[in-house]
């Protein structure tokens, strides 16, 4: 992960709906059935890693990565107003790291719905207070035979 990454994550297909193969038991998500694809989302620390998994129904979602030096307040309540349109997944929330501003979230949509071209209106409103605006699809994840 760079440092503009806060995480990396993919999505995999459930083939079983006890175990994935990363080993990690799926019994005790709530109805593990009604879903087909896990969001895999890696936050690497220093000397560790921390996996967070969710499971969803999409093979492509959007990841939003917003990083700037002197935000102002004000636009914690616009960037919240853009995004209650939006399920996010999941978020870093705001992280100040080397006098940088980062937040990341995951959005339950991808670009090929419509929903994706308001997202894209809506931030273009607020591309002068960021360095930087990306958004990028998150795709199923091939899977390697062993």
């Amino acid at each position: 992960m760079n440092e503009k990454n806060l995480t990396t994550a993919y999505i995999k297909q459930i083939k079983e709906k006890l175990d994935v193969s990363i080993n990690i038991p799926l019994v005790d998500i709530k109805n593990s059935d009604n879903f087909s694809f896990l969001l895999v989302i890696q936050s690497k620390f220093e000397n560790s890693m921390k996996l967070t998994i969710y499971p969803i129904n999409k093979e492509k979602i959007i990841k939003l990565n917003l990083s700037g030096l002197n935000v102002p307040n004000k636009i914690f309540e616009e960037l919240t107003k853009i995004l209650q349109n939006f399920q996010i997944i999941h978020t870093s929330g705001f992280l100040l790291k080397e006098g940088k501003l980062l937040y990341e979230c995951y959005l339950n949509t991808n670009f090929s719905e419509n929903k994706s071209e308001d997202l894209k209106t809506d931030l273009d409103k607020i591309k002068n207070i960021f360095k930087e605006i990306k958004l990028q699809e998150i795709s199923l994840k091939p899977t390697i035979k062993t």
